[in-house]
């Protein structure tokens, strides 16, 4: 049976919203472009290497001052090498523990390092992204408190916000402009979209008062290496995104979500968990635990549709956590902490203002002295990626660890040429 997503008409009308007479139109710039590589004559091993080399050479390394979701921190080398092996590299869905305990265990892992970081008491085996991790969470909420209204409090990343609406535009769940007796759980952003640390332990009580659950969101899980984690607080439901933890920014994707919740939630966590028990020997082992059986066999009844997990880059961030350790983590959280200081003192001191009231992690928003675009330009002039703009005149800057004291002092020096 043919699977075909879309009709003809669907498909002119997504050409035509994004300026394509034709679908050939839409990836001619992805085409190779045989004439240019000048593949004319054979070429041994090592002339071709050297030509590839040269190629690859025209590239431009960039600085990157720019967040917003997705963040530029170092990836230690080993990461690479162990990641890329063929035990896990290949490794199918661990339906079968006796043969998959090697994946089991990471996963297992990566469970425990999540409920480290964010005082939490389950993790799942991970989700798709920070985004769909926001979803799955109202949705639990809405499936255990059996209301159907979602608070956003403050700032939230507009990706998730986009996602967060498209799961609720196929339900009944509705976004509401205030806290009231329907509604199923309240979301901060923390440190939020625009890099402002909250404390969020007035709305947590606000929130439990009326019996609603809270729902903290992380887009960059470094800061919890120097912050209070969201379960101290007495956070509900924590969901974020692992892209920080090893893996590269790689135009979007993929990534890596998770989510936490307290012990009363467990039945409700969508996705895969892995736990930890023995055998009639009494030898350690993992399996996969506790998933909701409505997701096979009352699908109807499900509240989520998530039966997998991401493999492959939740063991990427666990051994990125097994390599820095706390020490280790907490350099990058406050590296990158004391660095995007560094840049916001400076920038100010050339005239530009800085618009976080608040504590601020490793984001800010400044209001440039001249058009955003044009400070933009001038910065890309001198290898720099100068920030997410958000309007005429603000740019949202990040700075990681990465963003040496010399990068820096290029930056200011770019934007105010």
């Amino acid at each position: 049976m043919n699977y075909i997503p879309h009709t003809e008409e669907q498909i002119s009308k997504m050409l035509e919203v994004i300026g394509c007479s034709s679908l050939d139109e839409l990836v001619s710039e992805f085409k190779p472009r045989l004439s240019e590589l000048n593949l004319a004559r054979p070429m041994s091993e090592m002339e071709l290497v050297q030509y590839i080399a040269n190629i690859a050479e025209k590239n431009k390394v960039a600085k990157y001052f720019v967040g917003a979701g997705s963040y530029d921190h170092y990836i230690p080398a080993a990461i690479g090498y162990l990641v890329s092996r063929g035990e896990f590299l290949t490794s199918y869905t661990p339906y079968q523990p006796e043969i998959s305990q090697g994946m089991l265990q990471a996963i297992y892992e990566f469970q425990s390092y999540i409920c480290m970081l964010t005082s939490m008491d389950v993790s799942n085996a991970s989700l798709y992204d920070g985004a769909s991790a926001l979803a799955e969470a109202a949705l639990l909420a809405c499936s255990h408190t059996r209301r159907k209204g979602v608070f956003i409090q403050g700032e939230l990343n507009p990706s998730y916000l986009a996602v967060l609406r498209t799961y609720c535009s196929g339900t009944d769940i509705q976004m509401q402009e205030k806290i009231n007796e329907d509604t199923a759980c309240v979301i901060l952003q923390n440190p939020d979209f625009f890099g402002n640390i909250k404390n969020p332990q007035n709305l947590i009580e606000k929130t439990h008062q009326n019996n609603s659950l809270f729902i903290n969101c992380i887009s960059d899980p470094t800061s919890l290496a120097i912050i209070k984690s969201p379960g101290e607080f007495g956070a509900d439901i924590v969901v974020g995104e692992g892209q920080s933890f090893g893996i590269p920014t790689s135009f979007g994707g993929p990534y890596l979500g998770f989510i936490a919740v307290k012990q009363f939630l467990v039945k409700k966590l969508p996705g895969r968990i892995v736990g930890m028990t023995t055998d009639s020997k009494g030898n350690r082992g993992f399996v996969l635990t506790l998933q909701a059986r409505e997701q096979f066999i009352r699908r109807e009844r499900a509240t989520s549709n998530i039966t997998t997990n991401q493999n492959l880059l939740a063991l990427t961030a666990t051994i990125y956590l097994g390599l820095l350790g706390k020490t280790g983590l907490q350099n990058v959280a406050k590296t990158s902490f004391l660095r995007t200081h560094i840049l916001q003192e400076k920038l100010q001191k050339k005239g530009f203002e800085i618009q976080n009231k608040e504590p601020f992690y490793n984001e800010f928003v400044v209001k440039t002295p001249e058009p955003a675009e044009k400070i933009l330009s001038k910065l890309e002039e001198c290898g720099i990626v100068g920030g997410l703009q958000l309007d005429e005149n603000k740019l949202l800057v990040c700075c990681t660890e990465k963003n040496s004291l010399k990068d820096i002092d290029s930056y200011v020096l770019g934007a105010c040429k």
